[in-house]
């Protein structure tokens, strides 16, 4: 009985371990995927030829700014380091 509880406890940290893990990379891909788009409407600015299209870019390229910003200090000493 001891044993299989054990086994039980050791099944149940190893699960939480591998949650841990993949939540630290899910906050590092939210980070780097606001930044791509970020970067995306950027691209979209600066190759606009129409002023109404560059503002646009422009204010879709704040949004997303400010989206990696948040998550980055939300994240801030909780994601992976060094990936």
């Amino acid at each position: 009985v001891y044993r299989i509880n054990w086994l039980k406890a050791r099944a149940r940290r190893d699960r939480w371990e591998e949650e841990v893990s993949l939540v630290r990379h899910e906050m590092l891909w939210t980070g780097l995927w606001f930044e791509y788009h970020k970067n995306m409407w950027e691209q979209r600015a600066l190759q606009s030829t129409e002023p109404g299209k560059e503002a646009y870019a422009r204010k879709q390229m704040g949004l997303w700014s400010d989206f990696a910003h948040k998550a980055r200090l939300m994240f801030k000493g909780k994601q992976m380091d060094g990936i």
